[in-house]
């Protein structure tokens, strides 16, 4: 008898390792994004130059920080500059793509025309761990959809916030989630940099090297949450008003360099 209950416990352990595996396989929190289409987009012909400024919570806190990537741009070009704010908190890079065309205020700034959109995602898909081939996917998209309106993609790549202090700041249900999420797509606690050589594959594999403008954190917090400067709030995964002024004139300097170079990316 304690032999068949022995393979019984077997069969129905494996039965339900099977039937917990179905079931995260079609939760949509790990798929990508999929194509939308549908915006109009509008074309300015005067000098001034457009910034969109959308993503997560760090381009939502941008709206209330001093502006000072017009006035830094303008200062490099000598051109009058309009920056639009479209930040949202807590969206990850499936939900940002999502934004650009079901949430209206984000809809808005991409259909305004801006020569440039700044798109700062990634923060919460590592946070989240939803896979760094999910993230890959949804900024494809992303990126496609800013190219084939003529907007050039100016894309944060994923700073070096605390992610282990955040972790351990959440509270277990939200820690239990995560630990899900590391098994099924196989994401380390810290997946920043895991997630960043999916991007940067994704700029080989699409040829967009010179197509897109990506602001490193080597060119402006390479030390990232321990930076000396002292460039984040208390959470060690938000910028204070320094690390904005530090973020936003590394973007203002990518932004007049692509502006001064005589190669174009339109055709």
């Amino acid at each position: 008898m304690s032999k068949k209950r022995n393979i019984l416990l077997v069969v129905l352990s494996v039965a339900a390792c099977f039937i917990g595996v179905w079931h995260v396989s079609k939760i949509p929190y790990y798929k990508p994004a999929t194509e939308q289409k549908g915006l109009t987009v509008e074309n300015h012909a005067d000098d001034t130059i457009r910034i969109a400024y959308i993503g997560d919570s760090w381009a939502a806190r941008h709206s209330r920080m001093p502006k000072v990537l017009d006035s830094l741009l303008s200062s490099v070009t000598g051109k009058d500059v309009i920056v639009r704010d479209a930040g949202i908190s807590g969206l990850n890079s499936k939900d940002i793509y999502y934004s650009i065309f079901y949430d209206d205020d984000v809809r808005s700034a991409i259909e305004w025309g801006p020569d440039f959109c700044f798109v700062s995602a990634g923060i919460n898909d590592t946070d989240r761990k939803v896979g760094s081939t999910c993230y890959k996917e949804n900024m494809r998209l992303i990126i496609k959809t800013l190219l084939q309106h003529r907007i050039t993609p100016v894309i944060l790549e994923i700073p070096h916030y605390d992610i282990s202090y955040v972790f351990w700041h959440r509270s277990w249900i939200v820690q239990f989630r995560a630990v899900r999420s590391m098994l099924w797509t196989l994401s380390s606690l810290n997946c920043i940099d895991a997630y960043t050589r999916s991007y940067n594959e994704l700029l080989a594999e699409q040829h967009w090297q010179q197509c897109v403008i990506t602001i490193r954190r080597d060119d402006w917090n390479p030390e990232g949450y321990k930076d000396a400067r002292n460039l984040y709030v208390e959470d060690r995964m938000h910028l204070n008003e320094k690390g904005y002024y530090t973020l936003d004139s590394c973007i203002a300097v990518k932004i007049g360099s692509s502006l001064s170079s005589t190669r174009s990316i339109w055709p």
